[in-house]
């Protein structure tokens, strides 16, 4: 089976953005690693700062093994690891998003008050909205593929990547 020519193109350009995106993202942990430690680091134990390098290191870590992936070298032609990789890939843009989410519901209930009522309704409408983006992902996880070697042809949640700020899948 031949691959278009468009499509090939758009999957080369998909692949030069994601890893000029991987090397600034690289960067930038290393212009501000010194602030981090100053300013994070030394701050006391509590639930932001947890968030936060959740956040950062989470991120890191799984951008570089979706890199790994893109660059061929965790590639296997078993569809079921194509199918494992696509849903670690969902939970984890899952979890980078929501870490953030988390963060900002934090910061609205500190402004607001810490009423019971309103905790109560930024609990309960994020745990609605959570459940709906989870189950989006596992079902756009087992969505169909291409009969080609490689998970980058796979049709997946992970879509979601190429128009930043998007919640809809």
């Amino acid at each position: 089976m031949s691959v278009p020519l468009q499509f090939a193109e758009a999957l080369w350009v998909r692949r030069a953005f994601s890893a000029a995106g991987h090397t600034v993202l690289v960067f930038d942990y290393f212009l501000t690693i010194n602030d981090e430690i100053l300013y994070i680091w030394n701050a006391p134990r509590s639930f932001v700062k947890v968030m936060f390098l959740f956040n950062r290191y989470g991120n890191l870590l799984g951008q570089t093994f979706i890199r790994l992936e893109e660059a061929g070298l965790l590639t296997h032609n078993s569809q079921s690891f194509c199918g494992y990789f696509t849903l670690i890939t969902a939970i984890y843009m899952l979890m980078c998003t929501e870490s953030i989410h988390i963060l900002v519901l934090l910061r609205g209930r500190a402004i607001w008050g810490t009423g019971r009522r309103t905790t109560t309704i930024l609990i309960c409408s994020y745990t609605i909205y959570f459940v709906i983006q989870l189950a989006g992902a596992l079902l756009a996880s087992k969505g169909g593929h291409i009969g080609l070697p490689g998970c980058l042809l796979r049709f997946s949640y992970s879509l979601k990547w190429l128009c930043p700020g998007s919640t809809s899948f």
